[in-house]
């Protein structure tokens, strides 16, 4: 259905039509969102180093129900200096519903995987599968479309991936029940960000994002008081990787996650997890002295163009 043109007076004369100019607004917008992009993977890359690194000074739950914590006490502020009007009846529920998806689900049990001595990498691996299962998820609930070129992409992606990490697998005892709990994250992070989409589209950034940290905290706070004790050293070292892990990655990676959800499909954001193995390598050799191999360098190459492929957008 069209809108008609509103009536023109006689008294009204006819304008020379004004030569369109291109919108500065439009090259620009496309380099913000190459930006939050980016941005996102080195973040969630970042992620699994923290996450290694605060390990050592507390258990898995503990570690993430004062991540989820301290970062939803954060933004909970800001919302309310700001006044925010905070969610509230089935909003606050399906806000809820997502925050323990996403984050307690996926984060704590990446913890529990890693604890358990599943290589950082193999981690890395099995949540860059989260592109594949959540694309699925999306097209039976989301009524998304993903195109022939994009299942290719979505394939080369995961093959470049498997070839970056191949060099760093090693299987140590545990690993089996480690294994387990990283498949249980990928399908928190599945399930969740399909959900975020489904039912909290219009969830504010801040106040949203506050509640869904602390439902979070709550949903690992009890396996951390259960079973844990409550087991952490707050030292000189932790408090950097615990404020990294709370602000950094919990605030401004779940952020950008959902603000490219909101402008672009599910399987189209959940590609560029693809990269965060490589990514997570490239930072391990920076900050953890890890060793990056010809067959890392090789899946980085292989990994970005089935990326670029799967991003491409139909118009």
């Amino acid at each position: 259905m069209s809108i008609p043109n509103p009536p023109v007076h006689r008294s009204e004369r006819p304008t020379a039509p004004v030569a369109a100019t291109p919108a500065p607004a439009a090259s620009g917008g496309r380099a913000a969102d190459l930006t939050a992009r980016a941005a996102l993977v080195v973040v969630w890359s970042s992620g699994f180093i923290s996450g290694k690194l605060g390990l050592r000074h507390a258990a898995p739950y503990t570690f993430a129900a004062l991540r989820f914590a301290i970062a939803g006490l954060v933004l909970l502020a800001v919302a309310l200096a700001r006044r925010d009007r905070l969610p509230r009846g089935r909003q606050l529920l399906h806000l809820c519903v997502a925050g323990a998806l996403v984050q307690a689900v996926q984060f704590s049990s990446i913890y529990v995987g890693m604890d358990l001595g599943v290589p950082s990498g193999l981690a890395a691996l099995i949540i860059a599968l989260y592109p594949l299962t959540a694309s699925l998820l999306a097209v039976p609930v989301l009524g998304e479309r993903v195109t022939a070129g994009q299942y290719l992409g979505l394939v080369l992606g995961l093959g470049g991936v498997a070839l970056a990490v191949a060099e760093g697998i090693h299987v140590s005892g545990g690993y089996l029940l480690g294994l387990g709990f990283l498949v249980l994250g990928l399908l928190g992070i599945s399930v969740g960000t399909v959900y975020q989409k489904r039912f909290c589209g219009r969830m504010d950034p801040v106040s949203g994002n506050a509640v869904q940290l602390l439902a979070a905290s709550l949903v690992a706070l009890v396996p951390a008081l259960a079973y844990e004790g409550w087991d952490v050293e707050f030292t000189a070292g932790y408090a950097p990787v615990l404020l990294w892990s709370a602000l950094i990655n919990s605030i401004v990676g779940v952020g950008l996650l959902y603000h490219l959800l909101q402008r672009h499909g599910t399987s189209q954001v959940s590609s560029l997890f693809y990269l965060v193995p490589m990514s997570t390598a490239v930072l391990g050799a920076l900050v953890l002295g890890q060793h990056l191999g010809p067959l890392t360098l090789g899946g980085l190459v292989l990994a970005t163009a089935g990326t670029l492929l799967a991003n491409r957008v139909r118009r």
